[in-house]
This record gives C-alpha cells, sequence and structure tokens, in this order.
C-alpha cells in the first residue's frame, strides 16, 4: 500500500469567494499579516452515529495547493495511522478514509498533483 498522505493536491484559480461559498473558514491559527489561511473539516470515519475521525483540508489563499490532514475528532491530535500506515494493520480503514476523502475532493473540483511534486 502507498502511503496516501504523502499524495499532493491542487486547485487552480481557487478565490476568497469559492473558499466560503464550498464550506472552508478562515483559520487565524493558520493565518497571519501576510497570508489567509482557509480549512474545510469533515467526517471520515463514523461509528454508529458518533464521528471518530475527520479530515481537514487547508489552504493558503494565495497558494492553490490544498493540503489533507486526518485528525482523531474532537481534538488536535492527527489519527496518526493514517501518515504511519507500515506500523499496523490498518490498510482497510486507510482505504475506507480515502475513498469518503477522494469523493470529496472530487465534488470541490481538487485534483492530485502530477508527480506528488508541490
Amino acid at each position: 500500500m502507498v502511503n496516501m498522505a504523502n499524495l499532493k493536491f491542487i486547485k487552480p484559480d481557487m478565490t476568497k469567494q469559492w473558499l466560503l461559498s464550498n464550506g472552508f473558514c478562515y483559520n487565524r491559527l493558520f493565518s497571519d499579516g501576510e497570508t489567509e489561511s482557509y480549512t474545510y473539516r469533515f467526517p471520515v470515519y463514523k461509528h454508529e452515529e458518533f464521528t471518530i475521525l475527520e479530515c481537514e483540508l487547508r489552504v493558503i489563499l494565495e497558494s492553490q495547493y490544498v493540503y489533507v490532514d486526518v485528525y482523531d475528532y474532537n481534538t488536535i491530535n492527527k489519527y496518526a495511522p493514517f501518515y504511519f500506515y507500515e506500523y499496523g494493520q490498518y490498510g482497510l480503514l486507510l482505504r475506507n478514509i480515502w475513498q469518503v476523502i477522494e469523493k470529496e475532493i472530487q465534488r470541490l473540483g481538487i485534483s492530485k498533483v502530477r508527480g506528488g511534486q508541490m
């Protein structure tokens, strides 16, 4: 299995209006006087009706790159198996998570960067 967390994504012609109309919110933690950062979170794994894991798409307005992270819900902790898949038996779970992420990325018109270079 390939480490999907290393994939790079891009959204050409991204504007503040596009971000806001597609559910992204201004993120003051990642922003400063020179850059504006926006994030969008959505559930990627649920147990019954409870969200367990969520994905965060993060963009810097002046850039066209989209960064993907997966977090334990309601924490600031990244979900370690998403980044270090080789240290456990998480293949099926990670494939399911990536199916949800890819579906949302496709809905938003975001593309994979060819060759993985940024």
